[in-house]
């Protein structure tokens, strides 16, 4: 009998690479349906609750008082006299702020230990209690134009919170001679946020007062 060898020769190797392309193309096939099957999730929900102040540039969000000052006091007032005035600011907001207050003192010519000059009319006891900050000081040297002093509270003020008083009481210098004046001490105040203005310094500057 003969030995038969069994040859797969070119027919029977593309009847094997059809067969494996077969397989491959199965595995592909397989491959692309598993990329669209997926789990779906979701995650629980933060509710972060917010508000915002009401507030207005510009708007008024405080009142200076004075509880001790009586204007009869200052009529006709001779050199060395001290009357009582203790200006403060009250806020009315609803946020911390910082606090400033402009105070315009009258000038005239007069006469002092001897020297005839352009001089304040009356003296404030500025910061009697260190709560206050000097920011400027502009002197006048012309009868009739007020000297301007501005003073920074030194505390953060609460909402709804007050400063101490700038000061306590004004007094008429010892002058020798003066002309006759009637005038008016003029406070005015500022107010400023100190979300984003972490010193004093930075909030007189946001509001040019320095």
């Amino acid at each position: 009998m003969k030995n038969v060898k069994f040859n797969r020769g070119n027919l029977g190797r593309g009847k094997w690479n059809k067969v494996k392309a077969g397989v491959i193309a199965g595995a592909m096939a397989l491959s692309v349906l598993g990329a669209y099957s997926a789990f779906t999730s979701v995650t629980d929900t933060k509710v972060n609750t917010f508000n915002i102040v009401a507030g207005e540039d510009g708007a008024q969000a405080g009142t200076i008082v004075e509880p001790n000052w009586d204007e009869e006091n200052a009529k006709n007032m001779l050199p060395r006299k001290t009357v009582a005035k203790d200006p403060k600011v009250v806020s009315d907001a609803e946020y911390e702020t910082w606090v400033f207050l402009t105070v315009e003192v009258p000038t005239f010519e007069a006469t002092l230990n001897g020297t005839a000059d352009v001089y304040d009319a009356v003296t404030p006891n500025f910061n009697a209690d260190g709560k206050w900050a000097l920011i400027k000081s502009e002197k006048s040297s012309t009868a009739g134009t007020d000297s301007r002093y501005i003073y920074g509270y030194k505390d953060k003020v609460a909402a709804k919170g007050e400063t101490s008083s700038l000061f306590t009481e004004f007094t008429v210098p010892d002058f020798t001679k003066t002309e006759a004046l009637k005038d008016s001490l003029d406070i005015f105040g500022r107010m400023i946020q100190t979300e984003g203005y972490a010193t004093l310094a930075e909030a007189a500057a946001a509001l040019g007062l320095n």
